[in-house]
């Protein structure tokens, strides 16, 4: 008899669970921040075993970080064959993620580490790659192709659109009405502001 026909009912799989236990580690960190954070209270509001969050990750910083990742604010590669088309793209990526609630908590995780940095310091730096890494091909290209200054600086370019998306996400969002919303897109005028700045 075929192995899979031997076995017993014994629980069906639930093929949900990594989902539900990524959206409940978002819903609990941004309510509770680092310090009510465990096992217990994203198990409970995922409707999961204990059990099953110790046999997937080790300790609730990995469990964050794969939370965070999963629902990454920059999800795709950006190439669109300009300097400017490519910030365009990483400025409204950057806003999609601060509009969505792993974006939100990624600025808690920053702003926990600054408390707690033996803690979550590491935690920073891997949410940080991966704006980066992106951020350093596209300086990368344009450079290359004559679009920007040789010694043009990766991390400066990084904190000036991230800063204004940043700001705008915070503190434009209840003032947005269909006046603003007919006007010019914030992420070019970001990125025009910012390229007048560096070239």
């Amino acid at each position: 008899m075929p192995q899979d026909q031997r076995r017993g009912p014994g629980r069906p799989r639930d093929a949900d669970m990594e989902a539900r236990v990524f959206d409940a580690v978002l819903e609990v960190y941004w309510e509770t921040s680092w310090r009510g954070f465990t096992f217990d209270a994203v198990a409970r509001r995922a409707r999961v075993g204990r059990a099953a969050l110790y046999r997937r990750w080790a300790s609730k910083e990995d469990l964050l970080v794969a939370a965070l990742e999963a629902r990454s604010p920059l999800p795709a590669p950006i190439d669109t064959g300009s300097v400017r088309g490519d910030l365009v793209e990483l400025s409204d990526q950057l806003a999609r993620g601060y509009a969505e609630l792993a974006g939100l908590v990624s600025i808690r995780v920053t702003l926990d580490a600054m408390v707690n940095p033996d803690l979550l310091a590491h935690l920073t730096d891997t949410l940080n790659q991966s704006r980066l890494v992106t951020t350093r091909a596209i300086v990368s290209r344009a450079v290359a192709r004559g679009e920007l200054p040789p010694n043009t600086s990766t991390t400066l370019l990084l904190e000036l659109v991230t800063g204004a998306v940043l700001s705008h996400a915070l503190f434009s969002h209840p003032h947005r009405s269909a006046e603003t919303d007919a006007s010019p897109r914030h992420s070019e005028i970001v990125v025009e502001t910012v390229l007048r700045a560096l070239v």
